[in-house]
């Protein structure tokens, strides 16, 4: 962290209307760490409850999913379909927060590179379209078109096999039982 501060201060020229404060770059870049903490930590618990609910349930209710074939009922195939629902909710849920994540990291970014120039956006956490005052000839710098959308964040290498394997075994669950009557 020091040299991101030396980095940031060691510039030659300094604007004449602003004076970047030592104190103030760091309380910057601390409130942006603090969310992109903050992110993680909720992707993270996303991902114990999801397991923690689909284990649950799959536990208390393990006669109707494995006794295919057994009973005349389709209880195991409507539990499997119930199991679908806080899987593709949680995994949404973790793609918004990995989205979230990517959208403050290109906000730090930018503090990085641009607080030294200008008193703009000063402790705005909002990651819209910003401009560019390092290299002026250079387009505004746009927060979100490198985040994407929460569906692509979904199919990440991260997400995608974490959900994709619970997923799946449910759908099997529920197909062996739908046929298998």
């Amino acid at each position: 962290m020091q040299l991101i501060y030396r980095q940031i201060f060691n510039f030659t020229q300094q604007p004449q209307n602003f004076m970047a404060d030592k104190e103030i770059v760091p309380k910057e870049l601390d409130l942006i760490q603090d969310v992109i903490k903050r992110m993680a930590t909720n992707s993270f618990q996303v991902k114990t409850w999801m397991m923690s609910i689909v284990t649950a349930i799959l536990a208390f209710k393990n006669t109707e999913v494995f006794s295919a074939g057994l009973t005349k009922d389709h209880h195991g195939v409507y539990i499997c379909l119930v199991l679908l629902m806080p899987i593709i909710c949680f995994w949404y849920l973790d793609g918004f927060f990995l989205r979230t994540e990517k959208l403050y990291r290109e906000l730090y970014k930018w503090v990085i590179a641009n607080r030294p120039k200008t008193d703009r956006y000063l402790y705005d956490l909002n990651t819209l379209k910003r401009e560019n005052f390092v290299d002026t000839s250079q387009p505004d710098i746009d927060c979100q078109a490198d985040a994407k959308t929460v569906w692509d964040a979904m199919k990440t290498k991260t997400l995608l096999p974490f959900y994709l394997v619970p997923f799946l075994l449910v759908v099997f669950l529920a197909a062996y039982n739908w046929f298998s009557l």
